[in-house]
């Protein structure tokens, strides 16, 4: 009841505008509107960078774009049997495991 009357006789008193003002003034508000600056700023770092003008491009040589072929069973058959024989005989010229062992000096007897 005082507050009402004090306002009613003083309105415009130097303590109540100053609790006013205090009363106004919040620190998460205050967070708030900084988070929103920051928020504004990058949206318009954003849409400046998404309006620019785009350089001219230099010309680029055409890239030749390859088919990809299919090879009939027979040839297909072919390559396999011919990786298979240098398999075999990569294998057959590899030194054994005994003739590594001897070259090495252990024995597994």
């Amino acid at each position: 009841m005082w507050k009402f009357i004090h306002h009613w006789l003083n309105p415009h008193c130097i303590e109540c505008q100053e609790n006013n003002e205090r009363a106004r003034w919040c620190e998460s508000c205050e967070t708030l509107k900084q988070q929103l600056a920051i928020v504004n700023h990058n949206n318009e770092l954003l849409m400046n960078r998404l309006l620019e003008k785009p350089e001219k491009e230099l010309d680029k040589p055409p890239v030749e774009i390859t088919r990809p072929r299919t090879l009939s069973w027979n040839i297909r058959k072919q390559m396999l049997e011919q990786e298979d024989r240098e398999k075999a005989r990569l294998m057959r010229e590899a030194p054994s495991i005994n003739e590594l062992e001897k070259e090495l000096g252990v024995s597994r007897e």
